[in-house]
């Protein structure tokens, strides 16, 4: 534990409830003090509130260690502050809090994290309060209904830059240090107050009387510059197209983003101050799909403030109507806000596999969760909140008509302006422009957990569309479209497309009047959430000629459903490869590509037979290297071969590792970048290959933090044990940041070095066990979902205690969520080597 820091409970949803029901009216005066060194800050916090008759005692949240408090004049002593709550006795009417210490910086990325740049020594800090942390920075109400004006004030050197919510209204300087005092907020929640210190260069712009800002480390403002064009054209067309889409132009003041350092997430909504991973500042060559997926980060955080922001859930039950409806927005958005065109296509292939596969695991649980305190709240950030809520809301979308769920919308943020809402307020609204029965839809698609599976029954009588019978997931109403498909020449042609309705109580649909087709493709648009099962005639089809099929979507329909028979263990991984071989390499988008051919590495070194994995991985990168030889010099489907390329090159081909690593490209065309040169190395090091001398080349060609992340992964992944033992020390020691620990734990666990990682089985169970009461979430749940002994020879013995460990009553809710779901993963893993070796 850092000093100063001090372990605290959750705030649970009755303790909130009760602490608005009994205050209002707040407001802030912070300052902060960054300047006291390297481990800790000052903060002082007054806090004006009104408090309703009778209540007595209310508590503020301070996870710092506490100086002085007084309430109303008077000092209170030592005994006001237990753990991470300060007790207060108020009276009805006007209140006033002062609360003075000070804090530890973070290295987790929570709270306010310091980070030291080691090309020149320059310090930055940035926060991240989500959902439960503004209260390690300043003593506050920390939940998100009792939204309130922050009026900030940052010391700090006189070197620094220090960016906020709103513009800085004041600056004195004295003594080799800045005060930065901010114009007061808008009414926000604790946790979306933000600000970043540091040596900052800034590039300005302007967007219909908006003031826009990028911001970045001074060691990475060549690349700001570089990619400043395109974020300015992408955050203005946003603004033009949500602020014609809500009626409502942007609400806040400014507009800035920062460039944080070892953000722990790709980026969040802080209004007027949006902090972004510096991974979208690109630092080495990338195809248009990364250029196409920060956009659509840049235009998910832009949502947000409207819809989270500028009204702001009541509670984290809700999360799911802040994060699935930004998540829905950044995909419809990018037609009219970039250069690449409609993004749900892509979302089929990215992300609607992955929030299926969520649901198949034994955590699984509806998109509204009853959250009971903040802890619960952290674990449900995740696939099933974004991107399963995202797709029910497009078909919510598409169910009312666009024109009706956006006029819902206006009236949703009109009613609620700068205040707090919930499911009951979101559906009132849209209850005033449709007559859709929003109530079973409600129940249906928020409230119950799990996805339903379609799958046409081929029978003598003719086809029909089923909506399986599953003993964990209750039918619901399904509207979905039906495409068929006939093989002509070695073409897949269409031949017709007809919308079908399934309900709870007719749970079967005639399509005799397909005539049988070669392939029939239920939920051929990608617009009803569902798990699609391919029947067997067609997925014989989707395997011999997938390629030659035209339409995009069902493309990305029938590619889903495959890798969703690899997980349930119903398609050979070696099958899937070959299809991917086949098929997937015809594919024009360099995105899907990427994930195509990703899933068929995957498929091949994971959820393949051991003992084929070899000759597999053989064969897999004989056909990417013969892709990669035909491909279009400098274009981006050459530089995806080689990605993939050198993540699976044997020990034969070190020659062509070293080459690359030593920046000599093989192949026309293709720059070697640093990127390229760590993905050799990393390979290599994988595969056992001395990597001392390369290690030293890659690292002077690429000699900054994020170069420093991939040198201590490659010396994770060596297969040997002085390696593994070192990069054991390294993950639990308490030398390095989250973000270096993560690069670590990444290494660490490589498939194909079971018999070396066998031995640590053992470890990761101690260590679970004694990280489990330090008090440091963000590192435990790191720590317990990398390093779950996946890759052992012993597996049986893995299972076994797992289940001891889950039964023993040792670790947090947060925790063992992460421990079932490993142990789920391992189970899949094992079915689906089992099918592959049944090949």
């Amino acid at each position: 534990m850092s000093a100063g820091s001090r372990a605290g409970r959750p705030l649970t949803r009755d303790e909130a409830t009760a602490r608005s029901a009994a205050i209002f009216g707040v407001q802030y005066t912070v300052d902060l003090d960054v300047t006291l060194g390297e481990r800790t800050f000052a903060t002082t916090t007054v806090v004006r509130f009104q408090a309703r008759t009778g209540i007595g005692f209310v508590f503020l949240d301070f996870a710092g260690e506490v100086e002085s408090v007084e309430c109303n004049g008077r000092a209170l002593g030592p005994d006001a502050q237990n753990g991470t709550r300060v007790r207060l006795e108020v009276r009805p009417g006007a209140n006033t809090v002062r609360v003075a210490g000070t804090a530890p910086y973070s290295r987790t990325g929570e709270g306010l994290h310091r980070f030291r740049d080691p090309l020149d020594g320059h310090v930055y800090l940035h926060t991240k309060f989500q959902p439960f942390a503004a209260h390690k920075v300043f003593a506050c109400f920390d939940q998100p209904d009792l939204k309130a004006p922050v009026e900030v004030t940052v010391t700090a050197s006189d070197q620094a830059v220090v960016v906020a919510n709103t513009d800085p209204v004041e600056s004195r300087t004295a003594g080799g240090r800045t005060a930065w005092r901010f114009e007061p907020t808008p009414p926000l929640p604790p946790y979306l107050v933000a600000f970043a210190v540091g040596s900052f260069r800034r590039l300005g712009s302007h967007h219909r009387g908006v003031p826009l800002a990028l911001y970045a480390r001074d060691s990475l403002f060549e690349e700001l510059v570089e990619d400043a064009p395109e974020l300015f054209d992408v955050i203005g067309r946003g603004l033009d197209f949500y602020r014609g889409s809500f009626a409502l132009p942007y609400p806040f003041t400014k507009y800035d983003h920062v460039f944080a350092p070892e953000y722990a997430f790709g980026g969040m909504e802080h209004p007027g101050c949006v902090t972004l991973n510096e991974r979208f500042l690109f630092r080495h060559r990338v195809t248009d799909d990364e250029r196409r997926r920060r956009a659509e980060v840049l235009l998910h955080e832009m949502a947000h403030m409207w819809f989270g922001d500028y009204v702001t859930l009541r509670w984290w039950d809700d999360l799911w109507l802040n994060e699935a409806f930004a998540e829905l927005m950044s995909i419809i958005a990018q037609r009219d806000a970039t250069r690449y065109g409609e993004g749900w296509t892509a979302y089929a292939h990215h992300s609607l596999p992955v929030a299926r596969h969520a649901d198949r695991l034994p955590t699984g649980h509806a998109i509204r969760v009853e959250t009971v305190d903040t802890d619960a709240a952290r674990v449900n950030f995740g696939p099933i909140v974004y991107k399963r809520g995202a797709a029910v809301l497009r078909d919510l979308a598409g169910r009312l008509g666009w024109e009706t769920f956006f006029a819902g919308v206006r009236t949703y943020l009109r009613a609620h302006a700068w205040g707090n809402a919930s499911l009951d307020d979101f559906v009132a609204a849209l209850r005033q422009s449709s007559d859709e029965d929003l109530g079973r839809w409600v129940d249906e698609w928020l409230l119950r957990r799990g996805v339903n599976t379609v799958e046409v029954s081929r029978l003598a009588a003719g086809d029909r569309l089923v909506q399986l019978p599953d003993p964990e997931v209750l039918p619901r109403h399904l509207n979905l479209r039906v495409a068929a498909f006939e093989d002509h020449d070695g073409k897949l042609v269409p031949r017709r497309r007809v919308p079908v309705v399934l309900t709870p109580g007719r749970s079967e649909e005639d399509l005799t009047a397909f005539g049988g087709p070669d392939l029939l493709v239920p939920n051929d648009d990608a617009v009803c959430h569902v798990k699609v099962r391919l029947d067997p005639r067609s997925r014989r089809t989707a395997l011999r000629a997938l390629s030659t099929l035209d339409d995009r979507r069902a493309r990305a329909v029938v590619w889903g459903a495959l890798w969703d028979d690899v997980l349930d263990a119903r398609l050979p991984a070696r099958s899937y490869a070959s299809a991917v071989l086949t098929h997937g390499v015809h594919e024009d988008d360099d995105g899907v590509l990427k994930a195509l051919l990703e899933r068929a590495v995957q498929a091949v070194r994971v959820y393949g037979a051991p003992a084929d994995r070899r000759q597999a991985l053989e064969g897999l990168a004989r056909r990417i290297h013969e892709q990669l030889a035909a491909a279009a010099p400098g274009g981006d489907r050459q530089l995806v071969f080689a990605r993939v390329l050198v993540g699976v090159v044997r020990a034969e081909g070190h020659g062509l590792l070293q080459e690359i690593v030593c920046g000599r490209s093989p192949w026309a065309g293709l720059e070697v970048d640093r990127d390229l040169r760590w993905r050799s190395l990393f390979r290599l090091a994988a595969i056992g290959r001395d990597v001392g001398g390369l290690l030293d080349v890659a690292r002077e060609a690429d000699p900054g933090d994020s170069g420093h992340r991939n040198a201590l992964m490659v010396e994770a992944a060596r297969p040997t044990v002085a390696a593994k033992d070192e990069a054991w020390a390294r993950s639990t020691g308490d030398d390095l940041s989250l973000a270096e620990k993560k690069a670590v734990m990444a290494g660490l666990r490589e498939p194909g070095q079971e018999a070396l990682l066998t031995r640590y089985t053992d470890h990761y169970w101690r260590s679970l066990k004694d990280l489990a009461a330090t008090g440091r979430p963000e590192f435990v749940l790191a720590f317990a979902r990398a390093l779950y002994p996946r890759f052992t020879e012993d597996e049986l013995s893995v299972l076994a205690d797992t289940d001891e460990v889950m039964e023993s009553g040792l670790l947090s809710d947060d925790v063992l969520k992460v421990v079932r779901e490993e142990r789920a993963e391992l189970l899949l893993i094992r079915a689906a080597r089992a099918c592959d070796a049944a090949l």
